[in-house]
């Protein structure tokens, strides 16, 4: 069978939170036809594929797309659900992108093919019938699957396991058909956290679960209400030169939290929780701190640091899955093709938005590029910092474009950069440069100091 070939401006390669938040504004912003091609069934990204009751951990007025609200948009702290987060992607692919007539969308495809050029020239192949579509390319290629968020459902453990060991992905938990003796977690992230959650909210006691967390991690606190805007209190930080003493105000303040008082965090992986659930979180008390599971066998867990029995009757929950991947940060506009990286620390939808925005306005690769250096997601507790010191730095950096920031004040998605009106006074917009920087400057003397 002969390709179907179709022509458009923009290919864009994947239909989760990005490439959907991308389209999106890029639709609104211009005139432009474009192609969103992706390997799942429906749109989502790793939402078509995570556990069930998986719910986002940020309130969801800064999720989604720049156009449409979600529907818990009303309720500042609501956290939407796996099946509200769906039903969302479903009606902005239907209602909003399809229902343009400038949008030709390809689930359950595979781009295997790109030819750069102008126009470039794509092969889209089909996961279920083979059939290839030939793509010609006008203006770009968008490719939205840079940064990849990575769940259990989608990896095997990296671990070994012997047969017959329990293991069961987090997504099974729902589905294990009786109640256990025990659990183990395995995997402090985002994952593990739900999975703990989820069975103190179904009566399990907490002392029938035992939690192996590689290494504490900071949370950030969902129910900080400061006395002044976060703004102000991040202004405090000056006067501290070192990262342990800015992250122990960043904890004074209220605005990051720990699990266990006792235990410093070693590690920043973008997490939130409610004071209400970290104190859920606390009632467990069996926590592992061995390092990472190499193998599990009849014998027990062997991990980095040691080896732990397994009590009869228990069964694991694998929640160790990296979460959020990132590759090398690189230029994110290039002739003839976009990539699409967070600009600001775990914040990849209003990223995404902001890079259409940009590409809309009449500038150049150059001028676009300076106003959307990548930023790279957290992974150690010294993070912190830059997650903080990214946002005060973009603050300054985009308040300096008017159309970018009369944009964003008229963004849903902006509510993640906190007290962005604040930005449209000069001496404001001096003190998040200021804190920016000095941030910077903490990280660089540690890191000669270490």
């Amino acid at each position: 069978m002969s390709p179907e070939t179709i022509t458009v401006d923009y290919l864009i390669i994947g239909a989760g939170a990005t490439g959907m938040a991308f389209a999106d504004a890029l639709l609104s912003e211009s005139g432009d036809t474009m192609a969103v091609v992706d390997r799942n069934h429906a749109p989502g990204g790793h939402w078509t594929v995570s556990y069930p009751f998986v719910r986002l951990h940020g309130p969801s007025n800064v999720y989604g797309v720049h156009s449409r609200p979600m529907p818990s948009d009303s309720i500042g702290a609501s956290l939407a659900s796996r099946h509200e987060v769906l039903d969302y992607y479903d009606r902005i692919m239907r209602d909003v992108l399809l229902a343009s007539g400038r949008v030709t969308y390809l689930p359950m495809h595979d781009v295997a093919d790109v030819h750069p050029g102008r126009p470039a020239i794509a092969q889209a192949r089909s996961l279920v019938n083979g059939v290839t579509t030939e793509i010609i390319v006008r203006k770009r290629v968008v490719d939205a699957s840079y940064v990849n968020v990575t769940v259990p459902a989608m990896n095997r453990p990296s671990y070994g396991i012997e047969d017959g060991v329990p293991v069961v992905p987090v997504n099974q938990l729902v589905e294990l058909g009786g109640a256990p003796e025990r659990f183990t977690i395995v995997g402090a992230g985002k994952t593990g956290l739900d999975a703990c959650l989820w069975l103190l909210d179904h009566g399990v006691d907490p002392d029938r679960v035992r939690w192996i967390a590689p290494r504490d991690a900071w949370l950030v606190n969902r129910s900080h209400d400061g006395a002044e805007p976060q703004f102000r209190e991040l202004t405090k930080l000056h006067g501290h030169d070192s990262v342990d003493a800015a992250i122990g105000v960043l904890e004074e303040l209220g605005l990051v939290l720990r699990r266990d008082v006792a235990v410093t965090p070693s590690a920043f992986r973008c997490a939130t929780v409610s004071s209400t659930e970290l104190g859920q979180l606390r009632q467990i008390e069996n926590v592992v701190r061995l390092g990472r599971v190499r193998r599990m066998d009849s014998a027990g867990v062997h991990l980095e640091g040691g080896s732990i029995t397994t009590p009869p009757g228990t069964v694991y929950i694998d929640c160790s899955a990296d979460g959020l991947t990132q590759k090398s940060p690189r230029p994110v506009f290039e002739d003839g093709s976009i990539a699409l990286q967070p600009l600001l620390p775990c914040l990849v939808a209003p990223s995404a938005a902001v890079i259409a925005k940009l590409e809309c306005l009449d500038l150049d690769d150059t001028a676009r590029n300076r106003l959307a250096p990548p930023a790279e997601n957290p992974r150690t507790a010294r993070d912190l910092l830059s997650f903080y010191g990214t946002r005060m730095e973009r603050l300054h950096r985009w308040s300096g474009s008017p159309a970018l920031f009369e944009w964003l004040l008229g963004s849903r998605l902006s509510a993640g950069l906190f007290d962005l009106h604040e930005m449209a006074h000069p001496d404001n917009r001096a003190t998040a440069a200021a804190l920016a920087a000095h941030l910077g400057n903490v990280l660089n003397r540690d890191s000669v100091a270490v």
